[in-house]
């Protein structure tokens, strides 16, 4: 049977695991096909018509399902037909009234369907009016909505061994995806049971054995692939599997894959901390969720946790090998606008690579979605909080300013050295700091205009003038330029910047037996394949009067661009 599986991915770089993982255990005959939220509707509806099908098969998300709604409308006009389903986290909780809204879906495939699409697939295989043949059916983990008759069929038992999932990529795909983001599972379910995450729900974890799992990642060793994200919910709930897992990886690295894992970082051991910053630079990016250091706050979301074991540990990670995100949730109970400004400051200053503000969504299924508290939710996706009984909309605009302004300067990596300096410089702390910039940007009618790396400097360095003085104005002033060094070349210093290019004498070091000598074997042969102009082109030099970390020492700072990146101290 002609069948296409659907999504929309938020980004093209993404890719589908669930798509993937249907296509390698249905018959033949199944397609897939991505495309993205960011796409045009009209150019999505082309690529789906161009494939001759008799079976559409779409998955939902948040942040996809708004776009899916006017697709699923326009394909069962053009294709009316053709059988459409749909399944996913987004239409799983609300079958009834999903099918009802959206006429043109004929079904969903509710929870994990690998087990239930396959099924579909071989009864339907030799149907000569798939549509018509599915309403005879009766098939546990489905719901149908047939000329206004709403049914639902059991629901299905979740698979329990793993193992019995083929690989989710087609022989020779990962060649093809090398450069995308490709998502793994080696378990399902989570141990915890916080009331906004619908891994709560998923019932206990089931694991995917060790030689498999081990097989699996070899895959993506050999293929060379970009990066790796296991979307395990709470990757090490077993220390000794974990390690198993960590150890294979690092004994198999092929110097080009990354791994992305999101862990429950207070359960890591010492042996696990001293594995994880073993590894090559790079290669281990682990998420750390915190949500909030009130304790209130965690208890009343069921989130158990060790806070102070697991900010020592995020502290040390961030120091490390790793690269590590962290999570703050805004909208959470009992955290009003002082106790979020404290989690703030108390998680931002453990120093981890990306700090994601994220607020709280009311999703389909979770415990949240039937907690009455007084809390009022966007009725669009993705369901955010407007406002609670600890934050007014007005506190929220607030802590989006912040968060806008965490982004462009912290997340982004463009002012890690100053702002990793001002956590300790700044008396009112970084929330202050963030939410005093984003406010002037406000006044200024700045706030919301897209600008130039150089203009984003600019406003750093107009704020550090109006809040800061003596000599920690100054040392901002010149962490702020190390900062703009290492983005690019300094072509035309600006009038802010307290330190400017020496060009004088930067051939004679460029060619000097010094700079080879602090390069590595792998960058000495990118630097030996570049011609004296090509380096010049792709170099800087200054003076500076303090170290990176703010630390009053002079230093002479080479800037080497290109595929080397890096900055030598003189």
């Amino acid at each position: 049977m002609n069948t296409l599986l659907v999504t929309l991915n938020s980004k093209f770089t993404h890719t589908s695991l669930a798509l993937r993982s249907l296509r390698q255990t249905a018959p033949d005959g199944v397609r897939l096909l991505e495309c993205t939220v960011n796409q045009p509707k009209d150019e999505i509806l082309r690529q789906i018509l161009s494939v001759p099908a008799k079976i559409y098969a779409f998955s939902v998300y948040i942040f996809n399902v708004a776009l899916t709604r006017q697709i699923l409308s326009d394909l069962r006009a053009m294709r009316p037909d053709a059988l459409i389903l749909c399944g996913g986290p987004e239409v799983s909780y609300d079958c009834e009234e999903f099918l009802r809204q959206n006429p043109g879906v004929d079904g969903i495939l509710r929870g994990e369907g690998e087990e239930t699409f396959r099924e579909l697939m071989e009864a339907l295989a030799d149907a000569k009016d798939p549509r018509e043949a599915f309403f005879r059916l009766s098939c546990p983990g489905v719901s149908a909505l047939h000329e206004g008759e709403y049914r639902e069929f059991a629901d299905r038992h979740p698979i329990c061994n793993l193992d019995t999932l083929p690989f989710p990529y087609a022989e020779g795909e990962l060649e093809t995806l090398r450069q995308r983001i490709l998502y793994y599972e080696s378990c399902r379910g989570c141990p915890y049971t916080c009331i906004y995450c619908l891994s709560s729900v998923q019932g206990k974890v089931r694991v995917r054995s060790l030689p498999q799992v081990f097989q699996d990642l070899q895959r993506f060793l050999d293929a060379k692939v970009k990066l790796v994200k296991f979307v395990d919910r709470t990757f090490n709930f077993d220390r000794a599997r974990s390690k198993a897992i960590w150890q294979y990886l690092k004994d198999h690295d092929n110097g080009v894959t990354s791994f992305h894992f999101e862990i429950a970082a207070w359960l890591l051991d010492e042996e696990e901390l001293t594995l994880l910053e073993s590894f090559r630079p790079g290669m281990i990016l682990v998420e750390a969720g915190i949500q909030s250091a009130n304790p209130d706050t965690l208890t009343a979301i069921t989130r158990r946790t060790d806070p102070e074991r697991l900010y020592r540990t995020v502290a040390r990670l961030s120091q490390g090998a790793c690269h590590v995100h962290t999570d703050l949730i805004a909208g959470l109970p009992y955290e009003d606008l002082a106790s979020f400004e404290a989690s703030f400051n108390r998680v931002f200053a453990l120093r981890s690579h990306c700090l994601q503000l994220g607020f709280l969504k009311r999703l389909k299924g979770t415990a949240l979605q039937h907690r009455d508290d007084g809390a009022e939710y966007s009725a669009y996706p993705p369901y955010e909080i407007l406002k609670n009984q600890w934050l007014s909309p007005e506190d929220l605009q607030i802590l989006k300013g912040v968060e806008k302004m965490l982004d462009r300067y912290w997340n982004s990596g463009l002012c890690t050295h100053l702002l990793s300096y001002l956590i300790d410089a700044f008396p009112q702390g970084a929330f202050a700091f963030f939410r005093g910039l984003a406010e002037e940007l406000e006044e200024k009618g700045e706030f919301y205009l897209s600008h130039s790396q150089p203009r984003v400097f600019e406003q750093m360095a107009r704020y550090l003038n109006r809040v800061l003085q003596g000599d920690v104005l100054a040392t901002a002033n010149a962490l702020l330029c190390y900062d703009l060094f290492l983005q690019d070349r300094c072509h035309a210093p600006a009038p802010w910047q307290s330190v400017v290019p020496d060009r004088e004498d930067l051939l004679t070091l460029l060619k000097s037996d010094e700079l080879l000598s602090r390069l590595t074997p792998e960058q000495r042969e990118i630097y030996g394949r570049m011609t004296p102009v090509q380096w010049l082109r792709n170099s800087d030099f200054a003076v500076f009067p303090c170290a990176p970390d703010g630390t009053p020492e002079p230093q002479k700072r080479l800037f080497l661009y290109g595929k080397l990146r890096i900055s030598i101290k003189i």
